[in-house]
């Protein structure tokens, strides 16, 4: 593996240990159960590796969620990335999203939510998007028995619509399931396995947990520590991935 790959994460290291020097604060947990509306702003670095292959994206998003009320949230991330591969490099713009999620909370420890996201290709290059529009909605549920522990479950549709004619259609499917626990020190942890099936290119799929371990820095912003990689299957995806997350919410 290439010294800058293991420099990268080193610093991502480094950035999210800073941030549990704050476990020793009381403060409420925010944004990290997925049926909660939360108003936030977050920039996310990310480095997606093919180890085998030599190739690496590396991206910097920044993203948006703004509540209207207590069920609806209207969402963007703006991804600006790195292409990097032996034979050739590119900078640029990524494919941008927008979204709307509904969130319902019912009585006892139930609650839903269903989002609706549309990826715009936007990519200033061909190495940086799918070229494609795509129309991606989601639904999932969540299980929350007690305050420190939280169960959810989702299913997530890819479909592209119109866009180059040379760039290969969109037809996928995302089975995720999260365990979180919520500490009382106001750090949590959660287990995110995702299954993905290309309905496009029969009997291929992917198997890609990941593990989330973040902080409270102080009520209104949080830090968080993501990686994870392939395991399994015949559909191509990252072999490892690590990133960073920096929130502030309620703005």
């Amino acid at each position: 593996m290439s010294k800058k790959y293991i420099l990268a994460a080193v610093c991502l290291l480094c950035c999210a240990s800073t941030a549990f020097a704050q476990l020793q604060k009381n403060y409420i947990i925010h944004d990290v159960v997925p049926t909660e509306n939360v108003t936030s702003l977050e920039f996310n670095p990310s480095l997606d590796v093919l180890e085998n292959s030599g190739t690496s994206v590396s991206k910097m998003a920044f993203k948006a969620g703004f509540a209207l009320d207590e069920h609806l949230n209207i969402g963007m991330e703006i991804p600006l990335a790195r292409y990097e591969s032996p034979e050739k490099s590119k900078n640029g713009l990524a494919d941008v999203s927008l979204s709307l999620t509904a969130t319902q909370y019912v009585y006892g420890p139930w609650s839903f939510g269903t989002t609706f996201e549309f990826v715009l290709p936007t990519a200033t290059d061909d190495l940086l998007g799918t070229g494609k529009l795509q129309f991606s909605p989601s639904v999932y549920a969540v299980y929350m028995p007690k305050s420190n522990f939280f169960f959810a479950a989702g299913y997530k549709q890819y479909w592209s619509t119109i866009g180059a004619d040379h760039r290969p259609d969109i037809d996928k499917g995302r089975f995720r399931a999260i365990m979180g626990y919520l500490s009382d020190n106001q750090w949590w942890v959660m287990i995110d396995p995702r299954y993905t099936i290309d309905y496009q290119n029969s009997a291929r799929a992917n198997f890609t947990p990941e593990v989330e371990i973040g902080t409270m820095v102080h009520q209104g912003s949080s830090v968080y520590l993501r990686a994870g990689g392939k395991l399994g299957g015949n559909l191509p995806a990252s072999d490892w991935t690590v990133s960073v997350g920096f929130k502030v919410l309620h703005l």
